[in-house]
């Protein structure tokens, strides 16, 4: 029987010359995917995720080790697909809004930046595509075109709108500022955001074709 050597990255074993790496790796033991009850297996997660695909909003729930699944499921818009794991940016809508307003301010604490979720991890029970991204439809654009026709410039309005940025639905009162509707493109002043009073009208630009616009209306 012939011997094997060591010649320095390099085995000869039985006649087959391998990498020392590879050698060793033949005596380790594959990493055992433990999954909690009721989760997802890990193949079955990617196929769900890959199915939904990226830049869509999702609802996760996880799981307790016991299978107690979490109270509150996590929102995040994913924004990368990989082999091993899927990216998420988690969805604050209040949270982007204020950073939108102020870019000095930073959270120190509270939902925000991304995570990383391993397939192999175990503890995803389920993944839902968000109900915004599903139901919301826009407004007729005939119909839109006709309000915009009867606006007169630094009109009051209000405005609802889906921001797929920030995953959420805008809600908006402000002033109509630019029109044009052969590129079916507006632009208003908005000081008041979801509640959120500005200091400083934001100057936002939708365009009929592009952007979800729920609702258009005077203030009478």
């Amino acid at each position: 029987m012939q011997a094997y050597y060591k010649n320095q990255t390099r085995i000869s074993f039985l006649g087959e010359r391998i990498s020392a790496k590879s050698f060793f790796n033949l005596f380790k033991s594959k990493k055992k995917v433990n999954i909690r009850p009721g989760a997802m297996t890990p193949e079955k997660l990617k196929e769900v995720i890959k199915e939904i695909g990226q830049g869509k909003k999702v609802n996760i729930t996880r799981v307790e080790y016991d299978g107690t699944p979490e109270n509150k499921p996590i929102t995040v818009q994913i924004v990368d697909i990989r082999d091993e794991y899927f990216t998420g940016r988690v969805v604050n809508l209040e949270r982007n809004i204020k950073e939108d307003l102020d870019d000095k301010l930073v959270f120190v604490k509270g939902g925000g930046g991304t995570i990383d979720f391993y397939f192999t991890d175990g503890d995803i029970k389920s993944v839902e595509e968000d109900v915004d991204e599903m139901i919301l439809e826009p407004k007729d654009q005939g119909e839109l075109l006709e309000i915009l026709d009867a606006l007169d410039l630094n009109e009051s309005i209000l405005i609802s709108y889906y921001d797929r940025n920030k995953g959420g639905v805008i809600n908006g009162s402000g002033k109509l500022i630019e029109k044009n509707l052969e590129t079916k493109t507006f632009k208003v002043h908005l000081n008041l955001i979801n509640d959120i009073e500005l200091d400083i009208p934001k100057e936002i630009e939708l365009n009929l074709d592009r952007d979800n616009i729920l609702d258009l209306e005077v203030v009478i």
